[in-house]
């Protein structure tokens, strides 16, 4: 894939992404736990794997002159993914925390781009950047006070508006 194909595969990807937490606010954020799981058990199982059967498919004088480490951070992956996976649905009030987060990063990081192009931009296109760190504020104000799946659909329409922001600025910039 060459790489002029990643801007839009992003906008693709981030508007998926923000049609399925609108449309299934209450699952998403347990499949999204579910997944940072694996993708932390299924490395760390690998690189343990790959140490037993390195480690006892030597023979002692390989061991002793060529000693393996026990990769203890593979160990803690596969735990802390284990962790995620069975305790998906208590970790919902740190993903708020953290989708907030992100779209306040997006949008500080889409204003700082629209600074940075050398051509004259009208106010308006701040607006959507603008959009999106005002929701993030919103959600990191009000963590407890509401729900969870309103909190998705938030980030669900945060991601449309990012995806919405990108295409025009894809569009500008050529």
């Amino acid at each position: 894939m060459r790489p002029s194909y990643y801007p839009i595969l992003r906008i693709v990807l981030t508007l998926i992404a923000g049609v399925a937490m609108i449309l299934f606010p209450g699952e998403i954020l347990s499949y999204i736990a579910i997944l940072l799981g694996f993708l932390l058990i299924i490395p760390g199982a690998i690189q343990l794997i790959r140490y037993g059967v390195v480690r006892f498919k030597r023979n002692r004088r390989d061991r002793r002159y060529h000693p393996m480490k026990f990769p203890f951070i593979a160990l803690l992956a596969v735990i802390a993914g284990v962790a995620i996976v069975v305790l998906s649905h208590e970790l919902v009030g740190i993903f708020s925390i953290l989708l907030a987060s992100a779209l306040i990063f997006v949008g500080g990081y889409e204003i700082i781009a629209l600074i940075r192009t050398k051509n004259k931009l009208k106010v308006a296109v701040y607006l959507l950047p603008t959009l999106l760190i005002l929701l993030g504020i919103f959600i990191l104000v009000n963590p407890l006070h509401l729900i969870p799946s309103m909190i998705v659909i938030m980030f669900g329409v945060g991601a449309i508006i990012y995806s919405i922001n990108e295409v025009v600025y894809l569009l500008m910039k050529d």
